[in-house]
Parts: structure tokens; sequence; C-alpha cells
């Protein structure tokens, strides 16, 4: 169900934490200024740090730690990936046990995460903050796909497509029965697509737009993981270009060329994004749909 991560217990435990860590960015070299008043020595560094500062803060100034602070953070970046409404969801995907689940796959067992999946109730993240909860007035202001999409597209990057991962018990002689079973990709976006559409025939509203509504999010996101992976890869290899014209060795070259040959680190987040599309087809067809679900109950 829709659980929290955390709870929100002891002040001073809290702000001992906070003082463990310190970034390696603006952190240490304080420097006196002309006035003899001491200042970060790294500008640079110290806007990093308010910029993560701020995104753990809570309304009432105080500062947020552990899963707490992470969920505040993957609030923020969904919250501009996404475009979330401005007023925000009644009940926030990332602060539930499911997220922290697909966020961080290998802390917990395959069908743990399943399980999870299947008792989740996902219409408790279609709401938006202020809205009306009885969806009849105006359901299209009362609800958003957008914490739907955002859940998927944290699948796709962290989950792999197939159900590679054992949980024990089979051996080798093929008999795990977690070999066949589908991914964790897969489970979840059958169930997302289920709400979703469950939604779009309680109101009367076609089935394909919304799925295409709710899937392209996701791809959008996909791309532009695909474009900045594809700089980064770049850029090494432009980079010794330019410093072995400039030097004649042809050392820095070399180097950057073999981070053109290293593996494309966006691939299986593609591979789950095209079976997203699929599956997204297949519900957008009333008929299939049907038999789907016909499937899935029994």
């Amino acid at each position: 169900m829709n659980r929290a991560r955390y709870s929100d217990e002891g002040g001073d435990s809290r702000v001992g934490s906070m003082r463990t860590g310190r970034s390696n960015f603006g952190g240490g070299g304080r420097r006196r200024g002309s006035d003899g008043k001491k200042r970060n020595g790294n500008p640079i560094g110290t806007w990093l740090q308010n910029r993560r500062r701020a995104a753990r803060t809570r309304d009432d100034g105080t500062l947020a730690v552990g899963t707490e602070a992470e969920a505040m953070q993957n609030l923020v970046r969904n919250r501009r990936h996404f475009s979330y409404p401005e007023a925000g969801f009644e009940t926030p995907v990332e602060h539930s046990l499911l997220y922290a689940m697909i966020a961080h796959p290998e802390r917990y067992p395959n069908r743990v995460i399943i399980d999870e999946i299947n008792d989740e109730e996902f219409e408790a993240y279609l709401r938006v903050a202020g809205g009306d909860g009885t969806q009849t007035v105006s359901p299209a202001a009362a609800v958003s796909y957008a914490q739907l999409s955002a859940l998927l597209s944290l699948s796709a990057e962290k989950n792999t497509s197939a159900s590679s991962r054992h949980d024990g018990g089979g051996g080798e002689d093929g008999a795990n029965p977690d070999v066949d079973a589908p991914s964790i990709g897969e489970v979840l976006c059958r169930r997302l697509l289920r709400t979703v559409t469950k939604y779009c025939d309680s109101n009367g509203l076609d089935r394909e737009n919304e799925v295409r509504e709710f899937l392209a999010p996701v791809e959008r996101r996909c791309q532009q993981r695909n474009e900045k992976a594809a700089l980064q890869q770049l850029l090494p290899a432009y980079g010794g270009y330019a410093l072995s014209i400039v030097t004649g060795n042809p050392l820095p070259l070399l180097i950057g060329a073999a981070a053109l040959t290293q593996p494309d680190k966006m691939a299986q987040e593609n591979q789950n994004v095209v079976g997203f599309q699929g599956q997204g087809g297949r519900t957008a067809d009333m008929e299939r749909a049907g038999l789907l679900d016909e499937v899935d109950s029994d």
C-alpha cells in the first residue's frame, strides 16, 4: 500500500548525521576578504552546496536527511522532467516504499518488489493536491499521470528488461521459477496501464490518447538521457583530438578514442522503453485490452 519509508523522530540525531558528511565542493577552503570576513573559496562549489541544501529543505526551514532527503531530491527532479502540476499531488510517489524499491533494486529480492507492485493502489498517485476528489466536474484538472510516468521512467532506468536476477533455490537445472517470470518493468507497466485505462473507462475518455499522454514523458526522458550519454561519450574523444593537435602527442587521441568503444550504457533502458511502447499499443486497443484483462484476472 502507500507506505512511508521513514519516520520523523529525533531532531538531535538528525543534526548529528547532517554533520558527518561534507561535500568536496566549497566546503573546506575559507579565505578572508578585504573586509576581514571569512568567505568560501570556491563560489561554484558554494552554489552547488546551496542548491543541494534547498532541494532537501522542508517547508518549516529545517533540513531533511537520509531517505527523506533523497525523496525530496527525487521530487524536485521529477517535477522538472515530468511537468508536475504546480499544486503538487495529494500523495507524492517519491515518498513511497515502492519508489525506493524500484530505485534500489539491488537491496530487495525480485519477487518482493513485484509483490509490492501488485499490492500498490496507484489510483492514489493520480490525484492533484486541491483537486476535486469526486472527478465529476473537471477530471482533467483533478488528476495527472505525471507521477505514474516518473515511476515507469525510473523502472526503465534501474530495472532489467528480463528477469535475470535469481532469488535462489533453482540450482543449475533450470527449475528456478524466476527464469520465466516477467520482469519488474513489465509488471509495473501492466499495472500502471491498467490504472490509466480504468480511469479512462470511468470518465468516458479515449484510451489511445490517454495512454499516449502517459507514455510520452517516459519516451521524452529516455531521449534526454540518450543525448546526455552520447555527449559524455564524445567529449573525451574531441578533447583528446584537440590535445593531440596542440601537443603533437597521439596518446590523448588514443585515450579519447577508447571512450567511443565502450558499451552502450543506454541499451538496457532503451530496450525497456520499447517494451513499454509495445504494451501501451496493445492496451490502447479495446479488444486486445479486454483479452489481456481476462488473462491477468485468471
